[in-house]
């Protein structure tokens, strides 16, 4: 089974396989990683992904995604950031940032 995101008729992403760039764990569900991660940017619903069986945290090459209204999931995105106080995350290079710093963190490698 792939995994799908679908938000509010504004996006959708769908996985059809994962495989982890860190230990080569390969899956199609979220039975072998966990999506807790996962960002709404403009570009869309970018999956960030963690490991289960190694820790790594990284957002798949494979994903598709759809943005079916722009101007509305630019509207919600800009309001989750205001009501949560998270940073913006712009776009699939913010979120793939956010996710090696992160790992960095994870790792003890942050400076």
């Amino acid at each position: 089974m792939a995994l799908k995101f679908r938000l509010r008729g504004l996006a959708e992403t769908f996985i059809d396989t994962i495989r982890c760039p860190q230990c080569g764990n390969c899956g199609s569900d979220d039975e072998r990683f966990t999506t807790e991660l996962t960002k709404v940017t403009f570009e869309g619903i970018i999956v960030v992904l963690q490991c289960r069986c190694c820790s790594e945290i990284f957002v798949p090459s494979t994903q598709r995604l759809g943005v079916l209204n722009p101007s509305e999931l630019r509207k919600a995105v800009e309001r989750d950031s205001q009501e949560h106080g998270e940073a913006l995350m712009p776009n699939l290079a913010s979120v793939r940032l956010n996710a090696e710093k992160l790992n960095a963190a994870r790792k003890g490698a942050l400076h």
